[in-house]
């Protein structure tokens, strides 16, 4: 049984596919103990079928993929490869690599100490020159709302590359209610609640990774962030995390 799952969940990546599976495949050569499980939240383009093709070539059982539709959103997708994995620690990270692989050890490092680890891109030394001024906004905003509404004392709750004592996550994620971009604040949310250790390793963005098509949209969101992480205050008020 492999030590660590990496769940790598994934939504109309054709594009990205072989970049993708080519640095997962050779990471997971050289790391015997880790396997990887793609969760492909419902794609409409080839991003299943191409995923299948390399992994049936490469012939490596601890690289999977588990597909489904319809598209259920990436906390969806996440829970749903939470629910599959049979590691001793899980992780996840996101589907086009925005974070190097190369994280991954330090999660699990700092899991032996820790019951969930979470990265954090205000830990960078340097500031990330590759992410657009609206979405840092977003993010600060975000943030703020985080701290104020839900207590969370992190300056970074959404980075995509989490990791987690598998028993802890199903204990945390048995709990989630929300799918959408909040549901990674909704987890830290959970995990102290539970009163689980929570630690923090850097996060940086790769210098490769671009946000080149931005679904921001700086009228709308604000309300809809506020909204859902009122969402998490009620369901905690209401009893529905217990």
């Amino acid at each position: 049984m492999s030590q660590v799952t990496i769940i790598l969940p994934v939504y109309n990546e054709a594009a990205m596919v072989d970049r993708v599976f080519q640095a997962v495949h050779e990471f997971a050569r050289a790391h015997t103990d880790y396997q990887f499980l793609f969760v492909d939240d419902g794609s409409i383009d080839a991003t299943p079928r191409l995923l299948q093709k390399h992994i049936a070539s490469a012939g490596l059982s601890r690289i999977r993929l588990h597909s489904y539709q319809p598209n259920g959103g990436k906390g969806h997708a996440i829970r749903t490869g939470v629910s599959l994995c049979d590691g001793e620690m899980v992780c996840f990270t996101d589907g086009d690599l925005a974070y190097s692989l190369d994280h991954l050890p330090l999660l699990v490092d700092a899991l032996k100490l820790n019951d969930v680890v979470i990265g954090s891109r205000s830990l960078v030394e340097s500031g990330q020159k590759n992410i657009k001024l609206s979405r840092k906004l977003m993010g600060w905003t975000f943030n703020r709302c985080v701290r104020v509404l839900l207590g969370l004392p992190y300056r970074d709750t959404q980075a995509g590359l989490k990791g987690f004592r598998t028993a802890a996550a199903r204990e945390i994620f048995a709990r989630q209610r929300l799918m959408d971009f909040a549901f990674d604040a909704e987890l830290i949310f959970l995990a102290r609640r539970l009163h689980y250790k929570v630690a923090e390793v850097a996060a940086r963005v790769s210098e490769s990774h671009s946000y080149k098509v931005s679904t921001v949209n700086l009228a709308h969101d604000p309300l809809k962030m506020f909204l859902s992480l009122w969402k998490i205050r009620i369901n905690s008020l209401r009893g529905m995390y217990d």
